[in-house]
C-alpha cells in the first residue's frame, strides 16, 4: 500500500518550496522596482536627496486594532508629501487602487500623487480622485510639475468614515502581501514614522 502520509509530506514540502521561490522572485522584482524608481528621482526627476524618503512604515490604526503599512518613497516637498510610490512585481492595474488607498491614509488631507511602479514601467495615479493620470516612468512627475501641483487647491481631508474605508482597502492589500518587507536592499524599517522619527518619539 503506498503511504498517504509520505505523499502528502512530500507534495507539502514541494508546494513551501514554490511558494519560497515566488515570494523571492516577487521580492527580487519588486527591489529592482525600487532602483530604477529611486534612479529616476534623482537623475532624470530633478529631486533632491532631501525630497525622498525610502522605506517608511506607518501605523494604520482601526477599529481599535493597530498595523502597520509601508511605501517605499515619501516625496516631500517644503514640508508637505507631495508623491507617494509603491514598487511591486506583477499587475499594476491590480496594485492601483493599493497606491490610492495608501496616499489617502499616510496623510490628510490625501497626497496627491500616487505611484505604483514594477521594473518595466509606472502607473501615476491622483490621490484624491483615485483617476489614473498616466502611464510609464516618463508620468511621474519632475520636481517642478509636482511644486505646482502643491501649489494647486488643497483637497479637503477625508471624512472619518471614508478614511476608515479607505484603511481596509490598504490593509486588505497588505494582507494578501503577507508581511512588510524589510532590508537593506530597499524594504522598510518598522518603528520608523513617515516624519523620520521612530514610533516612540
Amino acid at each position: 500500500m503506498p503511504d498517504n502520509r509520505t505523499d502528502n509530506v512530500a507534495r507539502e514540502a514541494k508546494i513551501r518550496e514554490l511558494l519560497a521561490q515566488e515570494i523571492h522572485d516577487g521580492e527580487t522584482l519588486a527591489a529592482e522596482a525600487r532602483r530604477m524608481v529611486e534612479y529616476l528621482l534623482r537623475e532624470k526627476k530633478g529631486y533632491a536627496s532631501g525630497d525622498i524618503r525610502k522605506g517608511s512604515a506607518f501605523e494604520v490604526t482601526l477599529d481599535g486594532e493597530t498595523a502597520w503599512s509601508s511605501v517605499d518613497f515619501i516625496v516631500s516637498l517644503a514640508g508637505r508629501i507631495g508623491m507617494i510610490i509603491k514598487c511591486a512585481a506583477g499587475s499594476l492595474d491590480s496594485r492601483q487602487r493599493q497606491a490610492v488607498a495608501a496616499a489617502r491614509v499616510i496623510s490628510s488631507p490625501p497626497v496627491p500623487v500616487a505611484v505604483v511602479a514594477d521594473p518595466v514601467t509606472a502607473h501615476v495615479l491622483d490621490g484624491v480622485g483615485g483617476k489614473l493620470m498616466g502611464e510609464g516612468f516618463g508620468a511621474i512627475p519632475v520636481r517642478d510639475q509636482l511644486v505646482d501641483i502643491l501649489a494647486g487647491a488643497v483637497p479637503e481631508p477625508l471624512s472619518p468614515a471614508r478614511m476608515a474605508k479607505e484603511k481596509r482597502i490598504l490593509l486588505a492589500f497588505d494582507a494578501i502581501k503577507c508581511c512588510v518587507p524589510q532590508g537593506a536592499d530597499g524594504g522598510v524599517r518598522i518603528g520608523e514614522r513617515c516624519d523620520g522619527k521612530t514610533a516612540k518619539d
